[in-house]
């Protein structure tokens, strides 16, 4: 879905107007200075369980910025409520910037379209620091199942309403947006389970407990590799699997949404920490052997400064309300 030039330029005037209103800070004796940060070990929180691709990049980025920032960086996972526990977590932190948060679309943007976030504004309380890497969402079935390849599964889907087994975990994420859709659009009925987490998610599927499940590439490709899952459709191609189709390959074009990872500070970090992280995040995103463990994870590495994140951001708000809206996706 596009968005008018005035809206996508509106939006974009409202996150410059937050970034400076964020850099009002009034330097007094004691003042925070860019020698005096990082004073401490930072933190990095990823609002998901292990695996994945935030967690992934989290680890990644954060032995990048250890080396570059001369401090210990830590990874903290605080998963549940489709990014609300990490999401309150961090915002429970001391704004100095030596707490970070790693978030998706999910995070900022899902959790705010659904509702979810009643407490803070995702747009106006997170203030984007840089965005790394994304890749495509896919759909796997278990090796037993009793279809082999996405046409197989809606022919099968259709015949036996209600018998196929399938499990969704992070509620109104990319890869629960993707499940909807799938759904929606075949008019499918199946037997959904829904997990707390991903990894219950997986241990389903590889455990034979489930036949088809959506999750990011870089969590499903070695399973994939091995055997025990089979992907059959992915939300875009990509060059690790040349054979498996796209949305749109399969005339669902709307089943486009990646998941990313971008990185984030409180909105009322002080200015010289701030400038200090982006600088750092850009150094780190465009090493060439983070680069290089990205690209061997399936994703792509496309690093965007704040500027050009805030106008992603822009533009996804409106995709992901539309496709949260046609797949008719609700959370409590």
């Amino acid at each position: 879905m596009q968005t008018s030039k005035q809206g996508t330029r509106t939006k974009h005037v409202l996150w410059s107007a937050l970034a400076a209103a964020s850099f009002l800070f009034i330097a007094g004796p004691g003042s925070l200075s860019a020698q005096d940060f990082p004073s401490k070990p930072i933190t990095i929180i990823a609002p998901v369980g292990p695996a994945g691709i935030i967690d992934m990049s989290a680890r990644i980025i954060g032995e990048r910025l250890s080396k570059i920032l001369k401090v210990p960086v830590m990874i903290e996972n605080k998963a549940g409520g489709g990014g609300m526990n990490g999401s309150l977590a961090f915002l429970d932190k001391p704004r100095d910037g030596h707490t970070l948060l790693a978030a998706s679309g999910m995070v900022i943007i899902s959790n705010k379209v659904l509702g979810r976030a009643k407490t803070f504004d995702p747009r106006k309380d997170f203030l984007p620091i840089g965005y790394v890497a994304d890749a495509p969402c896919t759909m796997s079935v278990a090796k037993n199942a009793p279809f082999q390849s996405y046409e197989e599964f809606v022919k099968y889907a259709k015949a036996n309403p209600g018998k196929v087994r399938a499990g969704i975990s992070a509620l109104g994420g990319e890869n629960h947006i993707m499940f909807e859709q799938i759904l929606y659009e075949n008019k499918i009925q199946c037997k959904v389970v829904p997990f707390p987490q991903a990894a219950n998610m997986v241990a389903g599927i590889l455990g034979g407990h489930l036949d088809w499940m959506c999750y990011s590439l870089p969590a499903t490709m070695q399973y994939h590799k091995s055997g025990d899952v089979k992907i059959v459709l992915m939300t875009r191609r990509a060059k690790e699997l040349p054979g498996v189709p796209s949305g749109a390959d399969v005339g669902l074009p709307d089943v486009s949404i990646n998941v990313w990872t971008g990185f984030f500070a409180h909105s009322k970090i002080p200015k010289p920490a701030y400038d200090k992280l982006v600088a750092a995040v850009a150094v780190a995103a465009k090493d060439p052997e983070v680069a290089k463990k990205f690209i061997n994870l399936g994703c792509n590495v496309d690093y965007k400064d704040p500027q050009g994140f805030s106008k992603l951001l822009d533009t996804q708000i409106d995709i992901f309300a539309k496709a949260i809206k046609e797949a008719n996706i609700q959370v409590d």
